[in-house]
């Protein structure tokens, strides 16, 4: 009998389940004359990092915010988004005794993270990384993501993912889709597909898009895009969370499925950071 599964992606570790770990606004600048597609690259490749939690797996995350909270705060806030699954191991809760209330309560520990920021050299061949270290400031289980705030306060990083704006409708069944994450421990690369289902659900509810970008072990945390002609950009549609398999450990890496932009939008919210996109301060 052949049994059907979806499969996560999270470091390089398989199990009955297996865990899979996948704004800027438009350049004002003049694009330099090259080969090169510089626009698809410093949108969408260059916000990407891999996320390494110390305890040997690795996932991907990406950059949605990188400036000032408000007018009124000194400090940077740069925030990278990814899965819970990919840092799950760096949140622990775990019940103790309180003295003051004479009874056991839970409590919890996140530990940091580290998060690589990567270096190109013309457009193409990553050199290198920037280590930072990410604190979680928030995380859904059942949505599977969370958020990173960066320890550095004080340098604005240049290159952020735009969230697709909802308001105006889409994305769209057939419309042209770029995964991008640290596949396999690899430095982030795309690959190319279809949204190809918008009506996905998970084994808790939970909303679920299906690209036909291929993904892998690695790539959870990372991003799903597609162009939005209106506004002439590429916009972050998604995080991929898991991929389908079936048999004994068979995967599927074209049927990869992503966290919304309509969830990654409520978690944003719920968890009073509506500003990455424009709500409230």
């Amino acid at each position: 009998m052949t049994l059907m599964g979806t499969f996560r992606v999270c470091g390089f570790v398989v199990a009955a389940t297996v865990a899979l770990m996948l704004s800027s606004a438009a350049a004002t600048e003049p694009l330099p004359k090259t080969e090169a597609p510089v626009k698809m690259i410093t949108e969408m490749l260059y916000p990407t990092v891999m996320i390494d939690t110390g305890r040997g797996g690795v996932g991907s995350g990406t950059v949605i915010f990188s400036d000032r909270r408000s007018h009124k705060s000194k400090d940077i806030w740069s925030l990278v988004i990814t899965n819970f699954h990919v840092v799950k191991n760096a949140v622990s809760i775990h019940k103790e005794f309180d003295p003051k209330q004479g009874k056991e309560i839970q409590k919890e520990t996140r530990r940091p993270v580290h998060v690589r920021l990567w270096d190109y050299n013309d457009f193409s061949t990553a050199v290198g990384t920037t280590g930072r270290i990410g604190r979680i400031v928030a995380w859904d289980k059942g949505r599977d993501l969370a958020l990173l705030r960066l320890d550095d306060q004080e340098r604005v990083i240049e290159h952020v993912a735009v969230l697709w704006d909802t308001q105006d409708g889409g994305p769209y069944l057939f419309q042209t889709t770029w995964a991008i994450g640290s596949g396999l421990g690899n430095p982030p690369y795309p690959t190319q597909g279809l949204l190809s289902g918008i009506a996905g659900k998970d084994q808790q509810g939970k909303s679920l898009y299906l690209s036909s970008a291929p993904i892998i072990f690695g790539n959870s945390g990372g991003s799903l895009w597609a162009f939005s002609t209106r506004r002439d950009t590429y916009e972050m549609i998604g995080v991929p969370s898991m991929i389908s398999g079936y048999g004994w450990g068979s995967i599927v890496p074209h049927m990869a499925w992503s966290r919304p932009i309509g969830e990654i939008r409520e978690f944003l919210s719920d968890n009073d950071f509506g500003f990455v996109f424009g709500e409230g301060t």
